[in-house]
């Protein structure tokens, strides 16, 4: 137990979901990066305006391979975000436990044409939105 205790890597206080894809040629992903998953080929890319992916959460490391297919491991859990700036679907705080959307790779809004589910909201703030973020959730997929 003691070195369970010692290597903080192997413990999972707050029950995360981890999971690890395969990252989508040409894209770049960094540890804290927000991270999504298509839906057809399992590949990781950042958010972005665009249907057919499924969020799984936060880069908490970035594994690279010499033959240039790299692997990214994610968690999932609660995590603040930027707020669109678009009054049409600005997220308010009456929007708390709805749905919100990726507009880019660290913005949400409520607009979900042709968009990524980022997650649920928890919380609006003044320079931001707290959102939850599930895999297991709503995905309709095996894992």
């Amino acid at each position: 137990m003691n070195i369970l205790a010692r290597n903080k890597r192997l413990l999972n206080p707050f029950g995360e979901n981890i999971t690890i894809f395969h990252v989508e040629k040409g894209e770049t992903i960094k540890e804290g990066d927000f991270v999504v998953v298509n839906t057809r080929t399992w590949q990781a890319s950042k958010p972005k305006k665009a249907g057919g992916y499924y969020s799984v959460g936060r880069a908490v490391r970035v594994i690279a391979s010499n033959d240039g297919c790299d692997l990214v491991v994610c968690k999932d859990g609660i995590f603040q975000c930027d707020n669109t700036k678009d009054s049409k679907h600005h997220i308010l705080k009456n929007d708390v436990f709805r749905a919100c959307y990726f507009k880019d790779t660290d913005t949400v809004s409520l607009d979900n044409i042709n968009a990524t589910r980022a997650g649920e909201i928890i919380s609006v703030f003044d320079d931001g939105v707290l959102i939850k973020i599930d895999v297991n959730e709503g995905s309709g997929m095996e894992w």
